[in-house]
């Protein structure tokens, strides 16, 4: 779901809130400013992932607006320009996502945040580890408020069931004193699997042992919950450590891609597929591997500058992606690119390299006019020990392609 619904009687409120979410968000705002066009909105429209909410309104003074949208079990962030503890606890009892006091710029921004929290929620599983029905029902209805798909587990063992069966799990809340194995153990076991850039754990226990916390985090947890906290507390947590996850996912990004052509690096090549290679290489699977390099690229920086060349080469690279969507494409560097594949027949690979040759040739580079290219490429299917010799072995193919007279490919079984 990718819109959101803006009950805020101020049009100057509203139009400025509404600016800054399709902005920053690039979602859909549908804006009403009272609850009668608020419910003429929600009797039409049912894919809204969150609410803003107004508590005060011309026609709803007493936040009848957020009980009709809380009815149609839609996440509403409240906004309300007073604050009291009381006031807190009773919204909170209400289940809204969070609330927000309407005194600054500050807050505003926040809202934003929040929601592209939730947005993202949409798409993030995570894993709920307690033995206690009560502590597994309050953090999974809190969970499932802001949109987080859940599962449950109720010791250890069970959890890393429930993980192997779902790897794309973010998350995991594991509760300290469980049977069978609890969450001390669970921690030691998921981190001989998988490290902190890929899942995040969040250690809970109503322990009150000064050392519990630390002990937990020394094991690999990323943070550590004491018993009995506040939704809120919950809610902040989940979102730092999540925030974190996302943030070295795109370090990682940048880390293993080529900022010109956004194609695999090499050290994306050596420290990520070097594995994926030699567990193919174990479990027999055909392995291809390709260089290409562009024919006489010198000449389009001499005759076009050296931006025309960045803009062939991004080009190329969109094409080499295009074409081979289900396989490794990387750049090596300069005007040299590389395409791995596994478990598909040499005879397959080699044919659709041969293809992308041909596309390449007829396909015109837009340099304020057509411009036409061609490449020589090795190709070689042989096995070696290590991914960098069959690399080697692949460079030494297109040197012969090259003194061939370019706009070939060479292979191994010729």
């Amino acid at each position: 779901m990718n819109k959101i619904l803006l009950i805020e009687d101020s049009q100057m409120i509203s139009r400025a809130l509404s600016s800054n979410i399709s902005k920053e968000l690039d979602v859909e705002v549908d804006s009403a400013y009272t609850l009668a066009e608020a419910k003429a909105r929600l009797a039409t429209t049912h894919d809204y992932f969150a609410a803003l909410v107004d508590l005060t309104l011309p026609d709803a003074p007493d936040g009848e607006a957020l009980d009709e949208v809380l009815q149609w079990h839609i996440p509403a962030i409240v906004m309300t320009a007073s604050f009291s503890e009381e006031k807190r606890d009773e919204l909170l009892e209400r289940g809204l996502v969070d609330y927000i006091i309407k005194d600054s710029k500050t807050s505003f921004n926040y809202v934003v945040s929040l929601l592209r929290r939730l947005y993202l929620n949409q798409f993030i599983s995570v894993l709920v580890v307690e033995d206690s029905f009560t502590g597994m029902q309050f953090v999974t209805k809190q969970l499932k408020r802001w949109l987080l798909t859940v599962h449950e587990a109720a010791d250890g063992v069970e959890a890393l069931t429930i993980l192997n069966q779902h790897p794309e799990i973010k998350m995991v809340l594991a509760d300290y004193h469980m049977p069978v194995m609890n969450g001390m153990e669970l921690v030691k076991a998921l981190r001989e699997k998988r490290d902190k850039e890929d899942l995040a754990i969040i250690g809970i226990s109503a322990i009150n042992e000064k050392s519990l916390s630390a002990r937990f985090i020394k094991y690999g947890a990323n943070d550590f919950l004491t018993k009995p906290f506040a939704p809120e507390e919950l809610q902040c947590r989940i979102n730092h450590n999540l925030e974190t996850l996302e943030l070295l996912s795109k370090l990682r990004e940048m880390t293993y891609r080529d900022y010109l052509t956004q194609l695999f690096n090499r050290r994306y090549l050596f420290e990520k597929v070097e594995k994926q290679f030699r567990s193919a290489k174990s479990a027999g699977q055909p392995i291809s591997l390709c260089v290409m390099d562009i024919d006489h690229f010198k000449r389009i920086n001499d005759s076009y500058g050296h931006h025309a060349g960045d803009q062939v080469l991004q080009m190329v690279s969109a094409l080499f992606m295009e074409h081979f969507p289900d396989c490794i494409t990387f750049r090596l560097g300069g005007e040299e690119f590389g395409l791995i594949t596994f478990n598909i027949p040499f005879e397959i690979a080699l044919s659709r390299i041969e293809q992308f040759r041909i596309d390449l040739k007829d396909t015109p580079m837009n340099l304020g006019h057509p411009v036409y290219i061609n490449a020589s490429f090795g190709v070689t299917d042989e096995l070696t020990d290590r991914l960098d010799e069959m690399l080697q072995a692949a460079d030494r193919l297109l040197y012969l392609a090259k003194q061939q007279g370019r706009d070939r490919i060479c292979t191994n079984t010729e």
